[in-house]
C-alpha cells in the first residue's frame, strides 16, 4: 500500500514540474512573439519612410534623430564625420544636399511601389519605384531607389542608399565618404 501511495506522489509532482515546465516555456513564447513583432522587417522600414514623407518638412536622414533611427551605426559615424568636416569648411548645406529618399530636390511622393526586396542573413535589399508629383525627370531610372539594409542589434537599418546602376549613379555612402574628406581650400 505505501508503494502506491508513494508512486501517487512522486507522479503528481512529475506532472505538477512539468506543467510547470511547460506554463514558463508557454510564458517566454508569449513574451516573445511581440518583441518579433515590433522589429519591422525591411519592405515595413521602407514603407515608414513614404508613408511619413508628408510630416516630416526636411529631405529624408538630415534628421540626426531620424539618422540614428533609420541608419546602422557605420553610416551614422560616416555622416557624422561628413557633417563636421562639412561645417568646417563653411558649409552650410552639409554633406548632403538633396533628398536621397526622392532622389530629388524636394519633389512630392505621389506613389510608390515595392519592385523588389530580398533578404538574405543578415542583409536585405528593397528596391522602390517612384511616381512624383509634378516632376519631371529626363529618365525613369532616375524614379528607382535602392535601398541596402543590415540587421543590426536586432533591428533592419539602412547601411546604404543608391540610385540606379547608370553613368550618373550615386550612394550615400560614397557621398559621404567623399564629403568626409578635408577639402578646405588653400590660399594660392
Amino acid at each position: 500500500m505505501n508503494n502506491i501511495v508513494a508512486n501517487r506522489q512522486r507522479s503528481g509532482t512529475e506532472i505538477g514540474s512539468c506543467a510547470f515546465a511547460f506554463l514558463i516555456a508557454a510564458i517566454l513564447l508569449f513574451a516573445a512573439i511581440p518583441l518579433a513583432a515590433e522589429t519591422p522587417d525591411p519592405v515595413a522600414v521602407v514603407n515608414s519612410i513614404y508613408k511619413g514623407g508628408d510630416s516630416r518638412g526636411a529631405a529624408f536622414g538630415l534628421d540626426l534623430e531620424e539618422r540614428r533611427k533609420y541608419f546602422s551605426k557605420s553610416t551614422v559615424a560616416l555622416w557624422d564625420k561628413a557633417d563636421k568636416v562639412s561645417h568646417t569648411n563653411g558649409d552650410e548645406v552639409g554633406p548632403i544636399d538633396f533628398d536621397i529618399s526622392t532622389n530629388t530636390q524636394g519633389a512630392d511622393v505621389k506613389s510608390y511601389s515595392i519592385v523588389s526586396s530580398q533578404v538574405s542573413g543578415k542583409t536585405a535589399a528593397v528596391v522602390v519605384k517612384l511616381v512624383l508629383d509634378n516632376w519631371f525627370r529626363p529618365s525613369p531610372e532616375d524614379d528607382i531607389i535602392r535601398y541596402f539594409f543590415v540587421l543590426e542589434d536586432d533591428r533592419w537599418v539602412i547601411d546604404d542608399i543608391g540610385s540606379t546602376n547608370h553613368a550618373e549613379g550615386w550612394t550615400l555612402r560614397e557621398l559621404l565618404e567623399i564629403n568626409s574628406q578635408d577639402r578646405t581650400r588653400t590660399k594660392e
